[in-house]
């Protein structure tokens, strides 16, 4: 379905990724500005002022590369899956022709929100490397298999919503709610180790409480997994096994697909009388 409709896929990627920036002075170097002042904003808020050196030490520059990496991920899967949520209602036009693959509508906003996160990835990596934080190596070529990984599970979890918020209309609305809780539920502002320091407290043994948490958790692998990949130390955060979390989050994705697709094909044949 994807091949078959290549160029339509292309040519809606171009718009929406064009669209994004139309009329702006930057244009796509927004893609660039935007993770640089993110980046200088949580050196200054997580590095300086919550960091070290108000005791008149040098910055903590770990949590701040850590917390930029996890931001830069989180706002991609918030982003594409809060876009896709109005997809179908958006364009009603072309979900009313009994011809088009309404389906294919989420691909290419996922395409863009992977080209952000790229960008940003990138602008992390430099200014990690940089400042002697991050130490890439061979693992960056598995940043590959998360992207692809994490194109699946939007895909999946974008058709699920979509297909959804055409007979709810408030899934978006509530949608945000979520997403904002789904943040702070995953180590992005903290690390996993606090949360295993915490069910220790509770007795012997119950390390699987936290194990629990984090696999219920989709963003989980993902952020772990591109953490790794960007060569991030860690010493001071239980990132884990590269494997592990890639088969997690591959699980996870593969769950989403099958039923944001099932979802979405069993009731595309109602769209064009509720849009």
């Amino acid at each position: 379905l994807i091949w078959q409709n290549r160029y339509m896929i292309h040519n809606f990627f171009r718009r929406e990724l064009m669209g994004r920036f139309h009329g702006s002075f930057l244009g796509v170097g927004w893609l660039l500005a935007r993770p640089l002042f993110q980046f200088a904003i949580y050196y200054f808020v997580f590095g300086i002022l919550f960091g070290n050196a108000r005791l008149g030490e040098p910055p903590d520059l770990h949590d701040a590369i850590y917390i930029f990496s996890g931001v830069i991920l989180f706002f991609t899967l918030t982003e594409a899956t809060s876009i896709c949520c109005n997809v179908v209602v958006a364009n009603g036009n072309l979900v009313k022709k009994v011809a088009f693959p309404s389906e294919t509508l989420v691909i290419p906003i996922v395409m863009n929100a992977i080209v952000v996160y790229l960008v940003s990835a990138v602008v992390c990596l430099i200014a990690g490397a940089a400042l002697g934080v991050l130490h890439p190596g061979w693992m960056l070529f598995g940043i590959l298999p998360v992207l692809f990984v994490m194109s699946v599970f939007l895909v999946g979890a974008g058709l699920l919503l979509a297909n959804g918020n055409v007979f709810i209309r408030d899934i978006s609305q509530l949608w945000g709610l979520m997403t904002m809780a789904w943040m702070f539920l995953t180590p992005v502002f903290w690390k996993s180790d606090q949360l295993y320091g915490v069910v220790e407290h509770l007795g012997p043994g119950q390390r699987w409480l936290a194990d629990a948490f984090f696999d219920a958790n989709p963003a989980y692998s993902l952020l772990m997994a591109s953490r790794l990949t960007l060569g991030m130390d860690d010493t001071k955060g239980m990132l884990g096994d590269y494997w592990m979390h890639l088969a997690w989050a591959t699980g996870w994705a593969t769950l989403a697909l099958v039923l944001g697709y099932a979802s979405f094909v069993s009731n595309k044949h109602k769209y064009a009388d509720v849009v």
